[in-house]
Parts: C-alpha cells; structure tokens; sequence
C-alpha cells in the first residue's frame, strides 16, 4: 500500500508542487522495539496454575520439607498465600521448573529466548535465609 502525500509550497508569487510516494513495502516497522526482549519458552500441554500468575521475585521460599523420597517445598506469594512445590513443578510466569530442593534452597530453571532467537536457560535460586546469604 502506497502512501500519496502532496505539499505545496509557496514562496511570494510562485508556486512549487512536489509529491512524495512512500512505499513501506519490505522496511522495518519504525514503531516495534528494535531489539527484542526475551520470551520465555511455553512448554505444550501446560495448565497454568495460580502459582505461575507471579513473577519469581515476588514468590517467598518459607519452608522446606526434606523426605526419606522426595523433598518438597513451600513458597508464598506476596499475599501470604503458600503453595507446596515439587521437583519438576512449574512455577513462576516464565514457566520456570523445579529443578533440585536442598536443604537451604530450591532450584529453579527458566527456558527462554534471547534477543536473537537462540534459546537459552537460565538457573534461579530461591533461598530459605536470604538475608544470610547477602553477609
């Protein structure tokens, strides 16, 4: 589609006409960002549970819960609400997965793409005592 724009331009007595085509046809949109951000990576099949309406920054690790089978976890979220999490549980709104639980600590990797479209994973550490953890 092909834009027509005429301006005329006048200067005392005379009078010029110039007409201007533009043509977007195989140019970048100048209104989209022109690096883009990184998107997390949606596994398929996944129900979203209310635990992945956070971000991970606003989830607490309050209690671990170590077991002769599996450990498990308790995180809360910013309205105090606690959710028991898992190894292999998604969670977060980057679709984030349980990766270990340990005594002090739940690791957690996140899928994504980066700005060039390559994909990428990157490990996040909820700790029980973070406080401890800054020293």
């Amino acid at each position: 589609m092909a834009l027509m724009v005429a301006v005329l331009f006048s200067s005392g007595v005379t009078a010029q006409q110039k007409v201007f085509i533009y043509n977007p046809e195989g140019l970048r949109d100048p209104f989209k960002p022109f690096l883009r951000k990184e998107e997390p990576v949606r596994p398929k099949g996944v129900i979203v549970s209310p635990l992945q309406q956070y971000e991970l920054s606003q989830l607490k690790l309050v209690a671990i819960i170590v077991g002769s089978d599996h450990n498990r976890a308790m995180v809360e979220d910013s309205e105090g609400k606690g959710y028991i999490i898992r190894v292999g549980d998604y969670i977060g709104n980057k679709f984030g997965r349980v990766k270990e639980i340990l005594a002090d600590r739940v690791i957690i990797e996140e899928r994504y793409k980066d700005v060039l479209g390559r994909l990428k994973r990157r490990q996040v550490i909820l700790f029980l005592h973070p406080e401890e953890k800054k020293e």
